[in-house]
């Protein structure tokens, strides 16, 4: 077998924004080191201090060093026709094949990660890194982290890997594309993609103490863990966000509404680094009750958070206002005392927009008669409906359930197919409390109008099902 072991210095870890400034290539045919290249590369950007530190290169030593569309044609011949090698092969091949696209050139070669090697020839070790496989092996690599020092160390490496038990057919399997391993990220064992089923669910992404990094959904678990590994996964981000992965773990769901509300619960739960979104407990907008001096219930728009207890929630500040006028003008309430609209008059809007003068503004309502009003209003305007809604199960023998009391969802779970369900308390063993947001309500809202009436429970609760 003919490799091209190869080790580049840059300007930063991202190949789409940073630059080479060193390569150095080692070629081995049959385990037997045939050759070397090494050139400086003038990267036509600054070198930070903070990288410079690091590898030692500084601006005024690439200063004369040739550009590296004039070294294009030495790297296409040293890895024509050989297997690219490199530690943590995914950054070094990145870098040189976003080098040649803003040439507007194609670098396309068969890779194999030695990191990925010697996890699969040496188990047994706890870390895979190129200094700790240097001391394994005894090798001396005397200026560690220049291209040509640190590609010689990885050859000689790879040189020793191969003589050992097994080393060809694991090279066979890593140049295998279908094997998916080249997909994994350097930590993840071989095989574990295999594990996942290809059905709706829930997976995580676990760091090395087992802390949660990542919680996603998906409708075919399988597919959508590929999709993390595949792409550029040459950022400084992605590559931070895949060498910190050592685990995944998942749970199937049966349908993706189920999906949706155990991951929005899961990201809460445990907060993990890499989601940007559903951390925070926000409702967003409610509407919320209060009484004032002269004993009249008020209805007010406000900000929610996961302490407060609104009557009815929002996304918006606008949809919660819009809703309160409504409401307000059916159930003939005072806009003036709910702070609708902006009044600067004597009396409110009601009368302008409703053709009479309301009951407060008209001096008419002692506060016992407008507050049942009020709560009226509330209890039928503002409190949404008790219902339990049923998805398909994770199998074929369990049904998914979500219960929503007052239009909150309070639990979610699966029945047996066949179990009979007559009311909550048939239910309530089967279910895991739930802590409604506004992202639930916003999921919820969304299935709810696509859902169908299939029935009542004994004691008059709607049944809904939402299809596949």
């Amino acid at each position: 077998m003919k490799f091209a072991v190869v080790d580049l210095e840059t300007t930063g870890g991202s190949a789409l924004h940073d630059r080479i400034l060193e390569i150095g290539v080692v070629l081995m045919d049959d385990g037997v080191e045939t050759g070397r290249f090494q050139s400086l590369v003038n990267p036509g950007v600054p070198i930070p201090w903070s990288v410079s530190q690091i590898h030692g290169i500084t601006n005024e030593e690439v200063e004369d060093a040739p550009s590296f569309d004039a070294l294009t044609d030495q790297i296409l011949a040293l890895t024509e026709d050989r297997i690219f090698v490199a530690h943590n092969v995914n950054f070094d091949y990145g870098f040189l094949k976003e080098e040649f696209k803003r040439l507007g050139q194609v670098f396309d070669r068969k890779k194999i990660c030695s990191v990925r090697l010697a996890k699969k020839l040496l188990p047994e070790l706890r870390s895979h890194s190129l200094k700790n496989l240097c001391l394994f092996f005894g090798i001396h690599n005397e200026r560690a982290h220049r291209a040509l020092q640190d590609a010689v160390a990885t050859s000689d490496i790879v040189s020793r890997l191969l003589q050992k038990e097994g080393g060809p057919e694991v090279i066979k399997l890593l140049l295998n594309g279908r094997s998916g391993i080249n997909l994994l990220p350097p930590n993840i064992p071989y095989g574990r993609l295999e594990t996942l089923p290809e059905v709706p669910g829930v997976y995580l992404f676990h760091d090395a103490k087992g802390k949660v990094l990542y919680v996603g959904k998906a409708i075919n678990l399988r597919d959508r863990v590929k999709q993390h590994f595949s792409g550029h996964t040459h950022t400084k981000m992605k590559r931070s966000f895949l060498d910190s992965i050592h685990d995944l773990s998942f749970e199937t769901s049966g349908h993706e509404m189920m999906a949706l509300l155990m991951e929005n619960d899961l990201i809460k739960k445990h907060y993990p680094r890499y989601n940007s979104t559903n951390k925070d407990f926000r409702l967003n907008f409610g509407i919320f009750r209060f009484y004032d001096q002269k004993g009249y219930c008020r209805l007010v728009v406000g900000q929610t958070g996961k302490w407060t207890q609104p009557e009815i929630v929002f996304r918006t500040q606008e949809e919660a206002t819009l809703h309160l006028l409504k409401t307000s003008m059916q159930f003939g309430l005072c806009l003036k005392l709910n702070q609708v609209l902006n009044v600067e008059s004597s009396v409110c809007r009601y009368e302008s927009e409703n053709g009479e003068i309301c009951r407060i503004c008209g001096k008419e309502a002692l506060p016992e008669d407008y507050n049942e009003a009020t709560e009226k209003a509330i209890a039928e305007s503002f409190t949404g409906k008790t219902l339990l809604i049923r998805t398909v199960g994770r199998n074929a023998d369990e049904k998914g359930v979500i219960w929503v009391e007052k239009g909150k969802i309070k639990g979610t779970g699966f029945t047996p197919g066949d179990s009979e369900i007559r009311d909550f308390e048939d239910l309530k063993s089967h279910l895991n409390a739930y802590y409604d947001t506004q992202d639930a309500q916003s999921i919820l809202k969304s299935y709810l109008e696509k859902a169908r009436l299939v029935g009542y429970l004994p004691d008059g609760i709607p049944v809904m099902e939402v299809s596949n």
